[in-house]
């Protein structure tokens, strides 16, 4: 699509939708929301950035393929799994640690965000895997 008014939305759309994710993302585990949402949320604004300007200019976004996203999110879900059993706790445990912030302040890191990043990492490669291929052969056959 050749329509001005389209890029400039769908660049806003794609702004928006992964700021929201990433709000829905660090809101989710004792709250509402978490890494599925926030994948879905960020793969929406993905397609319908790539319906505008194509498959291969979100994947210049990304930079990365789709399927090492997806194996980056299983990676990282499994640590959460084992990053407890190593410490002698059970599975999916949640392990904190506090890293002190320069201002003031403390930051609680923990594995259940890294299991949302998980989550999140391979609801986004599985979902924008499925869609380039259907959108590739889409434009190969028009």
């Amino acid at each position: 699509m050749q329509s001005i008014i389209l890029k400039k939305v769908s660049k806003l759309l794609l702004i928006m939708s992964v700021i929201l994710a990433v709000f829905f993302l660090l809101r989710g585990h004792n709250k509402p929301g978490g890494g599925f949402i926030a994948g879905i949320l960020a793969s929406a604004g993905f397609i319908f950035y790539a319906m505008i300007h194509g498959t291969k200019a979100v994947e210049k976004i990304i930079r990365f393929d789709t399927r090492f996203v997806m194996a980056l999110g299983l990676t990282l879900s499994v640590a959460a799994f084992f990053i407890p059993v190593f410490l002698g706790q059970a599975p999916l445990t949640g392990i904190w640690i506090t890293l002190p912030l320069w201002p003031g302040g403390d930051l609680p890191l923990g594995t259940p965000l890294l299991f949302d990043l998980g989550v999140f990492c391979v609801v986004v490669g599985v979902i924008l895997s499925i869609i380039f291929s259907i959108m590739e052969v889409l434009e190969w056959n028009l």
